[in-house]
């Protein structure tokens, strides 16, 4: 009989306990969890880590399926485990609770967002201001557009994890920052290359949601990404205009 995971709590005013707990259920963690345990299975049961793994990857599948057709408040953990076609027990040995099971799927999509990101800091070390900028604007747009339904479910209706949008955050000022500095001298001597990551990483973030999700009517997503664009190139001062005054200055 498998073992269930003790209720971590659905409300978020729980106890310290309670959500010292809840934050270690990450989709990450829970992945390393997965590993953790293999690693002290004898050989003959090393097919083990990677059965576990597609078994909390096809729970996950399974939520967003469901999300689809029906919402987030007609989910529960049996019907998850019937449509994914495991024991409730099974479920249970990977997810406490449903919360439990939302977490993990936006902490999943975090790491796709983090990975297209990294991938395009990464591909526009050499590239020109511009051409950076672009590329994350690009980036952003890429990891929510790919399933613009489920961005919007996991923005509207899922519940997540406060901390974890949070440190989203803090990684992506902080990779901002280290893209941005080797253009800190196109921004003036005077410049707060902090103040200009933050909002440069808050622009595209937000906007680049907004582009794929909420853009107005008869506006294209190109059209859209220009203005975007050109935003945040006129508050960098590009394009012959001055950084705006009383931001990004020490």
């Amino acid at each position: 009989m498998s073992t269930r995971i003790p209720d971590a709590g659905y409300l978020c005013h729980s106890s310290t306990v309670t959500s010292e707990f809840e934050r270690k259920l990450t989709f990450p963690s829970i992945l390393a969890q997965v590993k953790a345990k293999s690693k002290k299975a004898a050989s003959r049961r090393a097919p083990v880590q990677e059965r576990s793994q597609l078994t909390v990857e096809a729970i996950l599948d399974t939520v967003i399926k469901l999300l689809k057709r029906r919402g987030a408040s007609s989910i529960t953990t049996n019907r998850i485990a019937e449509a994914a076609g495991v024991s409730i027990g099974s479920l249970y040995q990977y997810f406490p609770n449903k919360r439990a099971i939302f977490v993990a799927l936006h902490e999943r999509h975090i790491a796709q967002v983090d990975r297209i990101m990294e991938r395009r800091m990464a591909e526009s070390a050499e590239s020109t201001l511009e051409e950076l900028i672009s590329s994350l604007i690009d980036g952003m747009i890429e990891a929510h557009a790919t399933d613009p339904e489920l961005s919007a479910l996991l923005q509207a209706e899922v519940p997540h994890r406060a901390d974890g949008t949070r440190d989203f955050s803090v990684r992506l000022h902080g990779a901002f920052r280290k893209a941005l500095a080797p253009h800190a001298r196109e921004f003036g001597s005077r410049t707060d290359l902090d103040m200009r990551a933050f909002f440069v990483s808050n622009m595209i973030d937000a906007l680049g949601h907004a582009i794929v999700l909420r853009r107005p009517s008869g506006s294209s997503l190109s059209r859209a990404r220009a203005e975007l664009l050109r935003a945040i190139l006129a508050y960098l001062g590009q394009n012959g205009s001055s950084p705006l005054p009383g931001l990004g200055v020490s």
